[in-house]
């Protein structure tokens, strides 16, 4: 596993840095064996406000594994806030991903075991 982390407009502290790497590494647990060869690149960027939002921090997480993308974003008042979201983006669309795997895996077999009695 291959974590990332750049910071774009914003000093990122050492611990700040520890604790969003150990929230967006929770994840790749979802990811079995595929988690060794995962690319996790992680993005911190202190946005300028714009209109009334008092929100200023944006962290982007994307995750590459085995030619799938996962991708999300959040925009929260702090940085740690935003890994919070981000973390349970990540997982949703990991989970979502592999149901629609196991349903195609499943139809396939059902299919094969139609032919098969009525062939």
């Amino acid at each position: 596993m291959n974590i990332t982390i750049k910071a774009t407009k914003y000093q990122l502290r050492p611990e700040t840095e520890a604790l969003i790497e150990e929230k967006l590494a929770a994840p790749l647990r979802l990811l079995g064996e595929k988690g060794d060869t995962a690319l996790l690149e992680i993005e911190v960027e202190e946005a300028p406000p714009q209109g009334r939002s008092s929100e200023p921090f944006r962290l982007v997480a994307r995750l590459a594994v085995e030619g799938k993308v996962f991708h999300a974003e959040a925009v929260k008042p702090n940085p740690e806030s935003a890994a919070d979201k981000v973390r349970s983006e990540l997982e949703a669309e990991i989970r979502r991903s592999r149901g629609r795997a196991h349903k195609l895996w499943k139809r396939g077999h059902s299919a094969i075991k139609r032919m098969l009695r009525f062939g």
